[in-house]
């Protein structure tokens, strides 16, 4: 396949599926932006769809543009301090891992049968949303117990926030579980094309007590980190399909720009619930992809 044959939506024209395909991208770049996700969870089943693209490519334009909306949000996010790089590093460790994981699995075990590792991500998903609505009144908590290990690594932060201009500290703990939820971040970024931030910012927030907007650009941060590393398996088997992922990659970096000043001013409370849907959809949208709707 080549040329605009791929991204023609029915029986509308090549230019006007275009321009769909367009909006769509914006759309999933925006939303990335604002949560720190990606937006690779509405974006693949878009593409498969309503574009009829095979799984593997839509994943791999996913992956690619992940790799945009990173590059996009993060460089203004660490200038400013709202970006914990250290945590981000330290975080990375597991999801790295996770993510030439999942993209090995995708492209060899799982190549040519339905995903049937999908429903593993569901509880974990939902536990997420759990995690987040139960801290909604709340950003982090003051005094958490102890961690040894972000002490040693010195993870504890402070930032401005960018509506408020105060300065604030936070204390960073639980952080074995935090590399665990890290780890499935990046099998979900191989294996599904997602930006894997639906698992990290619910990790860093609730589970972390990292403020949201530091997880949110600190999760925008990294997933260009994990998404690379399973580019890199889809280029290599030929999935990477450049009349998709070039128009794709544009939208998603002109929604990301978007996106991102809206997770800036958007209360932190708003954006929680913004996230608990995100996740629920998430969860609904594997359910479909394990019954083989968008296998």
């Amino acid at each position: 396949m080549s040329g605009f044959a791929i991204v023609t939506l029915g029986s509308l024209s090549p230019w006007l599926s275009l321009l769909i395909l367009l909006v769509v991208a914006f759309a999933a770049g925006m939303v990335g932006a604002a949560l720190g996700t990606g937006g690779g969870i509405f974006l693949v089943p878009a593409l498969v769809l309503l574009f009829g693209l095979d799984i593997h490519v839509a994943i791999a334009a996913s992956i690619v543009s992940v790799i945009a909306t990173s590059s996009a949000a993060a460089a203004g996010d660490v200038e400013t301090g709202l970006t914990n790089i250290r945590l981000a590093m330290f975080l990375e460790s597991g999801t790295a891992v996770g993510g030439l994981l999942g993209a090995v699995v995708a492209v060899t075990i799982l190549a040519s049968q339905s995903n049937v590792l999908v429903l593993v991500f569901v509880p974990v998903i939902l536990l997420g949303a759990g995690l987040m609505l139960s801290s909604r009144d709340r950003d982090i908590v003051p005094d958490p117990p102890p961690d040894p290990i972000a002490r040693r690594l010195r993870l504890d932060g402070e930032y401005v926030g960018p509506v408020t201009h105060i300065r604030r500290s936070y204390r960073v703990t639980r952080t074995p579980l935090g590399l665990v939820f890290a780890f499935f971040a990046g099998i979900a970024s191989g294996l599904l094309g997602l930006g894997g931030g639906i698992f990290k910012v619910p990790a860093m927030n609730a589970v972390m007590n990292v403020p949201l907007r530091v997880a949110t650009a600190t999760s925008t941060f990294m997933i260009g980190v994990t998404a690379t590393a399973g580019a890199l398996v889809y280029l290599f088997a030929g999935d990477v399909e450049l009349a998709v992922a070039a128009p794709v990659i544009l939208a998603v970096f002109a929604g990301t720009v978007v996106g991102r000043r809206y997770g800036h001013r958007a209360p932190v409370g708003r954006l929680k619930l913004l996230f608990v849907g995100l996740l629920v959809a998430a969860a609904l949208l594997m359910v479909a992809r394990a019954a083989g709707v968008l296998a």
